[in-house]
This record gives structure tokens, C-alpha cells and sequence, in this order.
């Protein structure tokens, strides 16, 4: 017969241990550092910065680098809008307490708002749940489109070529700070991709004229 101690201590330890890999699953938080490279004329700067994951937004006002705290070390996507230049967002894949350094590029706002949107009339639509006939019908009809936010310097002529190859168009909207377009244009530019991942393979990536959101 086995003894009283025995007896409680083999439930005592499976308790510990999963107290042990509860604490341990749960980093300290992080600190990222966020700077601008500025190639304009510009000495100051108003915009939205925005971190996807915990849907944060912070109104920039200042060239000035400033800090962010994050839950844990891991993957982010953070972006940068303002309507006074272009801005592109550079930072690791992963945010580590060596990597933690997110780059904000300002160029001066020459693009065209035509040529960077092939249809701005359109109203983004979430296509997760389309079929892929749904899809291949959409790219038929010119409605299948790529989701960008702002307006990016993107070459009209690029654009022009990837969509007679491949039947994709891109939309720029700049209601980037809203939850529900950042879940709309994540839904609809994976659907997009896993359709053209099928059909095409890796190869079709190599032509993209710019990173839609999500990818």
C-alpha cells in the first residue's frame, strides 16, 4: 500500500509543474525604439502611429525618436501614416531586446493618387470566405485588389504590368488606425495571397511593386 505522502505527491507535482510553465510562458515586457529618417524638407511632422497586435495608435507631432512599451518580444507590424509625406515603416521580424529598433521613412508625397489606386471608388470588402471561383470570377470582373494604406510611391507602370499578369489590382486607404480595416485588409490580402500561392507559386511574389498589409 502506498503511503499518504505518495499518495498526494504525485498530484503536487504535476500542479507545480504547470505553475512552473504558466510563469514561463509569459515574458517581461519590451521596449522598442522608434526613429525617423527623414528625406524631406519638413522640420516637423503630424501623423498616426499605429501597432496592429494591441490596435495602439499614438498621434506624432515631432521628429523627435521616441520609445513604446510592448506585452512581450515577438512579431509586430506597425505602421506610420500622415498626409503630409509618404512614409515606409522598417523593422525586424521579431522585436527582441537586441532588435528593437522600428525605422519611419519620410519622401516627399509625389505620387500620383491615381496611379497608385487602381480603383479608389471601391469600398474595401473582406473576401476570406470567398471560393476560389468566387475569386477567379472577382479577378475576371476587375474587383480582386490588393489592400495598401496611404498613399504609397508605388510606379503606376509596375502596378499596370503585375495586374495584366496576374489579374490583382491594389486599393490605397488611409483609414489605417481603424480595427476593422486593418482585419479587412489582413483577411482579404491573405485570401489574395493563398489564391495566387496556388495557382502560381512563390514565383508571383518577386513582382510585387509593393507589400500589401499582412503579407
Amino acid at each position: 500500500m502506498r503511503s499518504l505522502e505518495t499518495y498526494f505527491m504525485k498530484p503536487l507535482l504535476s500542479v507545480l509543474i504547470a505553475i512552473f510553465s504558466i510563469s514561463t510562458a509569459f515574458s517581461d515586457p519590451i521596449t522598442a525604439t522608434i526613429i525617423f529618417e527623414n528625406f524631406t524638407e519638413k522640420t516637423t511632422i503630424s501623423g498616426v502611429f499605429f501597432i496592429k497586435e494591441t490596435n495602439q495608435r499614438l498621434e506624432i507631432n515631432s521628429l523627435e525618436k521616441f520609445t513604446i512599451t510592448l506585452p512581450r518580444k515577438g512579431k509586430y507590424q506597425f505602421g506610420f501614416y500622415s498626409e503630409d509625406v509618404n512614409a515606409s515603416t522598417y523593422y525586424p521580424v521579431r522585436i527582441t531586446e537586441r532588435k528593437n529598433t522600428v525605422t519611419i521613412r519620410l519622401e516627399n508625397n509625389t505620387a500620383d493618387p491615381e496611379a497608385v489606386s487602381i480603383n479608389r471608388s471601391l469600398s474595401m470588402k473582406d473576401i476570406s470566405n470567398f471560393s476560389i471561383e468566387q475569386i477567379e470570377e472577382g479577378i475576371n470582373n476587375g474587383t480582386i485588389n490588393f489592400i495598401v494604406h496611404g498613399l504609397l510611391a508605388i510606379n503606376p507602370e509596375t502596378i499596370k504590368v503585375f495586374k495584366e499578369d496576374y489579374g490583382v489590382g491594389f486599393i490605397s486607404e488611409n483609414c489605417v488606425v481603424d480595427p476593422i480595416a486593418f482585419k479587412t485588409a489582413t483577411n482579404t490580402n491573405k485570401k489574395i495571397e493563398a489564391y495566387l500561392t496556388l495557382k502560381f507559386g512563390e514565383e508571383w511574389k518577386n513582382k510585387l511593386p509593393a507589400l500589401p498589409f499582412g503579407l
